[in-house]
């Protein structure tokens, strides 16, 4: 059917002649790219909160990495290089997020050429930007919660090795990366395949199921809820591997050694109780979306029927009904959802804001500027024992003789 008796489309509906995009029954009008369940305000308010959170994000993620780069030689070794992985994952999220305020950026990733709502991407006629962002964003997103897991299970297995010389990582590093790489691989392809990537004027990315929210649940939900549930299992249990040890082995730990468990299960404790309640928020804020996305749908649908009578009503100088969306999302909502996203990936960058990072950053700029480095350099035994036994006949024949290192 035509949307009304002189053919044109009505705010908030646009004029297409793709078939695709137009809305529901009303041939030749789809919605508009602006997602008219939000105000102009509201969205200029949105862009300058992903723009705060995400430049945060991206910042504090790339710190960590520097951090790690900087004294790679050291911090090359698992369980800690994890941290690097899943840091790299929130840092090239948070790029897809920000690739948005480029010029004109935001206008090609959630709008097609017609001018209405990109839904149901990849399609043959529209361009890729759209796309691309999804994959940066989803795939980063779910990289990084997988290398979470990772991060948990090599914890747990570690601290169960402490105070001997079984290396429970060894040998497994490559599966890790098999791991981690692969599955957010097949998750993508997946949806690609099934083609539920949406774009959202209000947070300015594509994602999957904007619309349909069922492949939101099946896809997002799903994956990081599992995480929750096998993370969190390691998490505790690493923290009562720790505890186990201080508890029933009190004279065999020297002080130092005590008080760094006690740091560790404070982390530990903290990082947990964090991830836990990002997640609670993030699930909270998508069954609010679920459970009243059919009543602003139909609240949407009543405003499109009371702009038409509005346009019939003018000629003819019938009384004009007042026009507006009774039931519409909560902004507040959406940036509590997007503050447990970016919250996440700044916790994870917390585990370098410590005494150490400050003492590489230390070492680094010495380097760099050409400066002495007064700090005692830590060897390992194993090489102080290899150089001394090479210099061997030099010590029989000069006892004196003193050894630097």
């Amino acid at each position: 059917i035509k949307f009304n008796s002189s053919g044109q489309c009505e705010v908030p509906l646009v004029r297409t002649d793709n078939p695709k995009s137009w809305y529901e029954d009303v041939e030749g009008c789809g919605i508009q790219c602006q997602n008219p369940l939000f105000t102009e305000a509201e969205h200029q308010d949105m862009h300058s909160y992903i723009a705060a959170f995400g430049a945060v994000t991206g910042l504090c993620t790339l710190f960590t990495l520097a951090t790690f780069v900087a004294d790679w030689r050291n911090s090359n070794r698992y369980p800690a290089v994890i941290l690097f992985y899943v840091n790299a994952c929130f840092f090239v999220g948070s790029i897809g997020w920000l690739a948005q305020f480029m010029d004109g950026a935001r206008q090609e990733i959630v709008c097609r050429a017609d001018g209405t709502m990109r839904l149901g991407e990849p399609t043959s006629n529209e361009t890729l930007s759209c796309v691309i962002i999804f994959v940066i964003v989803y795939y980063a997103l779910m990289a990084g919660v997988v290398w979470f897991v990772v991060l948990t299970y090599a914890w747990h297995t570690s601290f169960k090795a402490l105070g001997t010389t079984y290396q429970p990582l060894s040998g497994k590093t490559s599966y890790f990366h098999l791991l981690t790489w692969s599955l957010p691989f097949v998750l993508t392809v997946a949806i690609l395949a099934v083609a539920q990537v949406d774009g959202d004027s209000v947070s300015g990315i594509c994602f999957v199921g904007y619309k349909n929210y069922r492949y939101r649940a099946g896809f997002v939900l799903a994956p990081i809820g599992l995480v929750l549930i096998v993370g969190g299992y390691f998490l505790i249990r690493g923290v009562m591997t720790l505890f186990s040890i201080k508890s029933n082995h009190p004279g065999l730990l020297s002080e130092k050694a005590a008080s760094k468990i006690n740091e560790t299960m404070l982390r530990l404790g903290i990082f947990g109780f964090l991830a836990f309640g990002f997640v609670l928020i993030t699930f909270s804020c998508h069954f609010y979306d679920f459970f009243n996305q059919a009543e602003w749908e139909r609240s949407f649908r009543d405003y499109v029927l009371c702009q038409a009578n509005v346009t019939i009503g003018l000629p003819t100088k019938k009384p004009v009904p007042d026009c507006e969306i009774k039931n519409r999302p909560s902004l507040l909502v959406e940036k509590i959802n997007l503050f447990a996203m970016f919250g996440t990936g700044i916790a994870m960058s917390t585990w370098v804001w410590t005494k150490a990072t400050l003492l590489i950053w230390r070492r680094t700029w010495c380097r760099l500027t050409g400066q002495s480095d007064d700090e005692p350099k830590r060897i390992k035994k194993s090489k102080m024992i290899a150089k001394a036994f090479s210099k061997r006949h030099e010590l029989l024949q000069n006892p004196g003789q003193e050894l630097s290192f």
